[in-house]
């Protein structure tokens, strides 16, 4: 229990990281889409993976068949480059990253799952310093985050898995600009802090055929309400109300097993902004990806008994940069170290992200991810020690009569 509480608060404290982007200024660059480890390391796909233990319910039909406890987590970490092209000078630098995508776990009943999910859904992180030539320096910084925590039903009918989530919508975004200089004995420093929340509903199916496994989900759009407030260096004022919209998600996917050993997995999402804004359009992801699944009983060498994967993902966002529409484009690969037993299992997988272009936005991030998943139960835990020395009697000699 001891492990389990303190690996809850390093989970915690790293969630209140996020992924960075020079596009935070603009709105929230970088989304989660519900997947684990396993399937980033696909090109973000496997939201109809019935095929494995899966940890990621993005699509909540998704809970395996399975009579075993699953829990998952992960770790993304690594370093994301900033370029910038103004006036014909292009300029970069280099942030570090750290992120925990995803927390779940679920537990069977009869055909019947129930489970818990937290993770991020949108994160956006910046700063910026800039020394003008009269050597005034102005900072700006940008903290966004928007997390869901889910509470997951669902129900598997011949072949049929039909699923409900309850989402719970919750986040912030923190804007900070200070300014001083020599000439000045007073400096600036002005900040705006909005958070909001709200609930809304995720629905989903799964059908198998033999290989085959077919999905469709769709999260219910809902108006995210709070407050927000305006401080600066002389004086606070009253906090106002304060909303951001979240649209409708309808999603399709498709994993299927092609050949022995060999599996492929599609994912389409489609998000309606433009029905929020004409500011904006509406955002579209697809993923495409391949995995070799070997068969650990007919491989003679350790090397060939190890289950990789690639794949890559394109993206719309739905804000503009530099009034021009921003793309990204994600390849990724990886692999998976199994553990104590079926269940328990190690993914390792690496992401080469690039967000924009300078040509069109003047802006551009290239991401270099590493990640590793955990999917099991007994990672964390440890069996009880039944090793203490025990006094063992004696046999009673009996007299024979």
């Amino acid at each position: 229990m001891k492990k389990v509480i303190i690996f809850s608060l390093l989970m915690i404290t790293a969630l209140l990281w996020g992924g960075n982007s020079v596009f935070s200024y603009d709105g929230y660059p970088i989304r989660y889409y519900g997947q684990d480890i396993y399937s980033l390391g696909m090109g973000d796909t496997g939201a109809s993976d019935l095929f494995r233990f899966n940890s990621g319910y993005g699509n909540p039909a998704q809970f395996n068949r399975s009579n075993k406890t699953i829990f998952g987590t992960g770790i993304i970490f690594g370093f994301t480059a900033y370029e910038s092209e103004y006036g014909g000078e292009t300029r970069s630098f280099r942030d570090d990253a750290l992120d925990f995508p995803y927390f779940s776990v679920s537990t069977p009943f009869k055909k019947h799952r129930f489970g818990f999910q937290f993770s991020p859904y949108a994160t956006g992180v910046v700063k910026n310093q800039y020394v003008r030539p009269d050597s005034t320096m102005e900072r700006q910084e940008v903290e966004k985050y928007i997390y869901h925590a889910d509470l997951i039903y669902s129900y598997n009918y011949h072949g049929l898995n039909l699923g409900i989530s309850g989402n719970f919508f919750f986040g912030h975004d923190y804007h900070t600009f200070e300014q001083s200089s020599a000439d000045y004995s007073v400096p600036t420093k002005e900040s705006l802090k909005s958070s909001f929340k709200n609930p809304t509903i995720t629905i989903g199916a799964i059908q198998t055929y033999h290989d085959h496994a077919f999905g469709v989900h769709a999260t219910m759009p809902v108006t995210l309400e709070g407050e927000s407030k305006r401080n600066s260096f002389h004086s606070s004022e009253e906090p106002v109300d304060f909303e951001y919209k979240l649209p409708l998600m309808v999603a399709a996917s498709y994993t299927g097993l092609m050949i022995k050993e060999l599996k492929v997995a599609s994912d389409l999402s489609y998000e309606t902004y433009s029905e929020i804004s004409d500011d904006y359009r509406d955002a579209l992801k697809l993923g495409v990806g391949l995995a070799y699944e070997p068969s650990s009983i007919r491989k003679k060498h350790w090397w060939q008994k190890v289950p990789l994967r690639a794949g890559y993902s394109y993206r719309q966002l739905a804000f503009k940069s530099s009034a021009e529409d921003l793309d990204e484009s994600t390849i990724s690969a990886g692999l998976s170290i199994p553990l104590k037993n079926e269940i328990n299992r190690l993914d390792l997988a690496f992401q080469y992200q690039i967000r924009g272009a300078l040509k069109t936005n003047h802006l551009r991030d290239k991401s270099y991810m590493m990640m590793f998943g955990f999917t099991g139960f007994d990672i964390i835990s440890s069996a009880p020690d039944r090793t203490a020395p025990r006094d063992i009697p004696k046999a009673e000699d009996l007299e024979q009569w």
